[in-house]
This record gives structure tokens, sequence and C-alpha cells, in this order.
């Protein structure tokens, strides 16, 4: 029963992680906070991603649509490295306490975002035609960018986490 539980929490986490993808999809959503919360934005101004990756099929802006692909592989990248690292955290502990389970689903967000701002951050590097220094300054705030989201996100992939984990069984009474 353990080894079937175990399957859906990866699969749960994965999908949990879309949920901000999806979110930051909207350019409603988007425009608010570019409105209303500037500073936000802050460390798009210097060249790093923003947020997550948005789960859209139109490119935002006067931005060109080869970076829907880019955004597109960014969120697949996102999803499967949290359901990896999910899977390989429940391999080496079958059954974490909530602390542990709660840290682990955090971390999966914030590892699938950095890996997902890979992409993200190279590719606009490479199209302006910057050299290796401006490919790694690029990676290093698409890195920098995504511990930031990935901190203020994460609980996302906890609640699935946390719903999933089999409550423990209280100790017999002694009459």
């Amino acid at each position: 029963m353990k080894v079937l539980r175990n399957s859906r929490v990866p699969l749960a986490v994965g999908a949990a992680a879309l949920l901000p993808c999806a979110f930051f999809g909207s350019t409603a959503l988007v425009t608010w906070i570019a409105a209303h919360a500037a500073w936000l934005t802050l460390p798009t101004a210097l060249g790093a991603p923003f947020a997550v990756p948005r789960l859209s099929l139109v490119p935002f802006g006067e931005r060109p649509g080869a970076t829907v692909a880019v955004e597109l592989l960014a969120v697949v990248v996102l999803a499967v490295v949290a359901a990896a690292w999910t899977a390989r955290a429940l391999r080496r502990r079958p059954d974490p306490g909530p602390w542990r389970s709660s840290a682990s689903g955090w971390w999966a967000f914030t590892v699938g975002l950095a890996a997902a701002n890979v992409p993200r951050a190279l590719v606009p590097a490479w199209e302006m035609g910057l050299g290796p220094l401006g490919w790694y300054g690029m990676l290093l705030g698409g890195l920098l960018a995504a511990l930031l989201w990935g901190l203020l996100l994460g609980w996302v992939c906890v609640l699935p986490r946390l719903l999933l984990r089999a409550p423990t069984p209280l100790p017999a009474r002694e009459p």
C-alpha cells in the first residue's frame, strides 16, 4: 500500500507546480502585479526571468513567438523536476514526518524552478548576442530569481505533499 501511495505523491506535486504557472499565464494578473506591486518586477528589470514560467499559448507584450516555446518548455521542466525530486525524497525516506514532508515539497518546487529558469535565462542571452560572461550573468540572475520566487511560492507543492501523507497511527493504550 505504501508503494501505491508514494507513487501518487510525485504526480500530485508535479501537478501542483503547474498551478502558479497557470496563474502567471494570465495577462491580467501580470499586468496587475506590474501596476500594483512593481517591486516584484525589479529582478526582471535587471535581466532575470520573471516569477514562474507562464502557461500560456500567446506571447506577452512585444515578445517574439519563440519565447512561448521556451516558456512552455520551462513549465514542463518545472513539473518534471519537482515530481522527480519528490520521488527521490520518498525513495530515501519512505515515511517522513510532517516537517520533512513540508521541506521536501518546498525544496522540490524551488529546485524545479531553478531548472526551469535555465532555458528562460540562456535563450534571451543568446538572442541578445551576449558572450559567455553575459550567459553566466543571466544564468546567475535566473538562479537567484528562482530561489526568491521558490521561497515565496513553494507552499503550493507543500499542500499535496502533506495531504497525501499517511497519518501515523496512535500507539495502543494500556488498560
